[in-house]
């Protein structure tokens, strides 16, 4: 942590921030970690381009952030200011747009951590790993190229939809090229929701769909256990279902070759289900803390909704 704070130093040193404590408020700026997951990651070049987060807590305009990418020792390979006027405000909540073109190409394999930076105080930390994916050996391919790999292997989060006036978990959760079997293009996967080590709900064996390319958000609905020639009228598995107390398993099963690929543990206690400790507000390191506040699908640029954070502790 000592190493990030320097480096942070760092970037408003170069950037020619003034240094300066954070206005007075009840919580630190914390960036939306949603928005940070489905950011542009190219999974040929190596690119990352920053565009538009969501920002909570977010102080008064004008906008004095930028977002740094580090190296495992602790150097600055790329950094980029933001707008000081938001785009969008509304309550706490703002979208914060990075000054194009804004974007980081890595070449060299190994742990980077992207550092969001707001009144030269890091407030939300984000890592990631670069693969050499291909050599550039081949002569009718000679180009090198890399993937990503990072949080989208190991978290998730629940959000409430409603179905005849009744709420309905559904999960969202990201997946990619690192999901298929060698040599495959596409594939597709069955999650099954264990409670006390039974399964008690599946998603829809014809709805979960993995393809080439860099890490995308998947949206599943859990089922009551059903056949494949009952999925048209398979019975969702409600709210009221999922606060049945005990130790619940998210598995995700990939269909080919049953091969696990996530595995998704939480608890429910006292009908509340448990979402992991870094989402709770107050949570240290504050650059740790998952924002529990997801956009809702299909809503407005700042309709925030409560989303509940589980996470895959066996990767």
């Amino acid at each position: 942590m000592r190493k990030l704070l320097k480096a942070c130093l760092l970037v408003a040193c170069v950037q020619g921030i003034t240094l300066s404590s954070l206005a007075s408020a009840q919580y630190a700026p914390a960036i939306d970690f949603e928005s940070i997951m489905n950011g542009y990651f190219d999974d040929e070049s190596g690119l990352i381009n920053f565009t538009d987060y969501r920002v909570a807590f977010a102080p008064e305009a004008p906008f004095n952030g930028l977002v740094a990418v580090l190296d495992a020792e602790g150097t600055i390979v790329g950094q980029h200011k933001f707008f000081p006027d938001y785009a969008n405000r509304e309550g706490v909540f703002a979208v914060i747009r990075a000054v194009g073109p804004a974007d980081v190409t890595l070449t060299t394999p190994g742990l980077y951590t992207i550092v969001f930076v707001v009144n030269n105080q890091p407030v939300t930390r984000f890592a990631v790993r670069l693969e050499e994916t291909g050599s550039g050996d081949d002569p009718f391919d000679p180009v090198k190229k890399y993937g990503f790999d990072g949080y989208w292997r190991t978290m998730a989060h629940l959000t409430m939809k409603t179905w005849k006036d009744e709420q309905v978990p559904e999960i969202t959760m990201w997946a990619g090229s690192k999901d298929l079997p060698a040599g495959k293009r596409q594939d597709m996967f069955v999650a099954r929701l264990l409670r006390d080590g039974e399964m008690v709900a599946h998603s829809r064996e014809t709805t979960g769909h993995i393809a080439q390319g860099h890490f995308e958000p998947k949206y599943v609905s859990m089922y009551h256990p059903h056949t494949r020639r009952q999925i048209p009228n398979a019975e969702l598995f409600m709210l009221k279902d999922w606060q049945v107390d005990g130790a619940y398993e998210i598995e995700v099963i990939r269909q080919s070759d049953g091969k696990k690929i996530r595995s998704y543990d939480f608890d429910v206690v006292d009908g509340e289900i448990q979402s992991i400790p870094q989402s709770q507000l107050g949570y240290e390191s504050a650059t740790d803390f998952v924002l529990p506040r997801v956009l809702r699908k299909g809503g407005t640029a700042l309709e925030m909704i409560e989303a509940i954070w589980i996470q895959d502790i066996k990767r």
